[in-house]
């Protein structure tokens, strides 16, 4: 009996050491996403200046898209960071806040791989059928990359570069770009004409009191170690372009 009792407790802590073996190699299943986001849209009474400051009082009424999260589970992101957008007969207004304490924009020509350092990046999908979308990114600098996609990540690598949004910035720094101080962040206001939104010739339009459009803000943060990323709607992959999960943009008038 000894001899037996001795046996099976071997077998039994060898069978939990191999349990708890497999238990440590398998993924742990991720939880679900949240619901991708809505944020409502308000009509402007008047345009705001485009000078990096949300102080107009259009921007006071607007509503905010709250915290961006981490880009892949949608949980607390270490890039702190918020937007606000506004329309007009004229323009998409899209207003980002970010939090950072190091400031890093050194490319200074059309078009270069903003998201490589630090920029606000912003596509849209107008129609929410997941292709011809548009990809506006704009650095601390005021710097602008632009293209527009037939479909997700077509053409490749970086869609048509050709594409001309013919975008407005304004830019505040709270603090030096490309230095050795420590920064705490910047404010990027965007202009974004409703004719850039053109496809097979026809004009693009400034959509209807009502119209809902899909689309998904980021901010890239090259930190003194690494490259981080925030998102407004979380994607549950590394990457940005998933259509899918773009947050709704619900455009009303004017707020009250």
């Amino acid at each position: 009996m000894p001899f037996t009792r001795g046996l099976a407790l071997v077998l039994l802590v060898s069978i939990e050491a191999c349990t708890s073996d497999v238990d440590r190699s398998m993924p742990r299943p991720q939880p679900p996403l949240a619901a991708v986001p809505r944020l409502a849209v308000h009509q402007a009474a008047r345009s705001p200046r485009l000078d990096g400051v949300l102080d107009e009082p259009a921007w006071g009424l607007a509503k905010t898209s709250g915290a961006f999260v981490e880009t892949r589970n949608g949980g607390a992101a270490a890039v702190q960071a918020s937007a606000k957008l506004l329309w007009d007969a004229m323009h998409l207004y899209v207003g980002v806040e970010v939090n950072d304490a190091w400031l890093r924009a050194s490319d200074r020509t059309r078009d270069a791989q903003l998201w490589k350092q630090d920029c606000v990046e912003l596509m849209l999908d107008p129609d929410g059928d997941g292709e011809d979308y548009f990809e506006i990114q704009v650095s601390p600098r005021g710097e602008v990359f632009d293209t527009r996609y037939d479909a997700r990540r077509v053409p490749t690598p970086f869609g048509h570069l050709d594409w001309d949004s013919r975008v407005l910035v304004g830019v505040s720094t709270r603090g030096a770009i490309d230095d050795l101080e420590a920064d705490t962040g910047y404010t990027v206001e965007i202009a974004i004409p409703w004719q850039a939104f053109s496809l097979d010739c026809t004009p693009g339009q400034p959509p209807a009191i009502g119209e809902q459009w899909r689309a998904n803000l980021y901010v890239m943060d090259l930190g003194k170690k690494r490259q981080r990323a925030a998102a407004w709607s979380a994607l549950g992959t590394g990457d940005f372009h998933v259509p899918s999960r773009f947050g709704i943009l619900a455009f009303e008038g004017p707020a009250h």
